[in-house]
């Protein structure tokens, strides 16, 4: 009977051990710290498989119209996924094809100084006199994976977004993700860079690297509880559940 006692004893104890603690828990624990911090913003530079959406203008519409790709759609603006098909797709070596001016390269450039280059050839190619160029990119999207509540795929419209705006949008992390190794891969010019991320503190929030961009990865590690569970435990407190039924069992079983 001793040991049955001493059974029951122990598991809850063993549970609390395998719990997370709040230090490991809760987000931007010194955010007072960094307050009225400086945020640097970078942008994104164009990278191949982008669709760009390139808006040509010019006092006369008549004389630009034809560096511009026509919609077919009646009266109505374009979806983003219409767009999308009509858009240029940057090549593997970072060019595009457009109307008259043939091929441009747009790989590596931001998209502010994309618009700079094209207005440039349109002006010294005596094509306008004094143009306006807009390049955005459409297909802006990000995968999240692992320890989040809606893993996947997701676009974005802005040039950028923050990582707690990207974790918003996978509907926040599991209770057994781990918080202070957020994992961000990233493509740029042909390679690829790892960065580590602690979310209980906020030092990483003023790192302009650290904003979502266009085909980022976000990978979230479980906790050793999960991964030890072959993820059939997915929170400790179904295991303290598990555990306190057991230990009723015993119970009844002893008497």
């Amino acid at each position: 009977m001793k040991k049955i006692f001493l059974l029951i004893i122990l598991l809850p104890l063993l549970i609390l051990e395998s719990c997370t603690t709040k230090k490991q828990m809760l987000y931007l624990q010194d955010l007072d710290s960094y307050a009225n911090s400086t945020i640097n913003y970078t942008s994104p530079k164009i990278q191949p498989n982008d669709i760009l959406k390139i808006d040509v203008g010019d006092l006369n519409p008549l004389v630009a119209a034809p560096f511009n790709i026509t919609s077919s759609t009646s009266n109505q603006q374009s979806s983003v996924e219409m767009m999308k098909l009509s858009g240029y797709l940057v090549n593997p070596q970072g060019t595009i094809m457009m109307p008259i001016l043939n091929e441009v390269k747009v790989g590596g450039l931001t998209p502010a100084n994309a618009e700079i280059k094209i207005k440039e050839r349109l002006i010294n190619e005596n094509y306008l006199v004094n143009p306006t160029v807009q390049v955005r990119v459409l297909n802006n999207k990000f995968t999240i994976l692992g320890e989040v509540n809606s893993p996947g795929v997701i676009s974005f419209t802005e040039e950028s977004i923050s990582l707690l705006d990207a974790l918003g949008l996978a509907k926040d992390l599991t209770y057994s993700a781990i918080r202070k190794d957020i994992k961000l891969i990233r493509e740029v010019d042909g390679k690829r860079l790892v960065y580590h991320i602690d979310l209980t503190t906020a030092s990483w929030m003023s790192n302009p690297n650290f904003r979502i961009r266009q085909n980022d990865v976000i990978v979230v590690t479980p906790n050793k509880l999960k991964v030890n569970s072959g993820g059939v435990i997915k929170d400790p407190l179904q295991l303290l559940g598990i555990a306190a039924s057991l230990a009723a069992l015993v119970i009844v079983i002893a008497n």
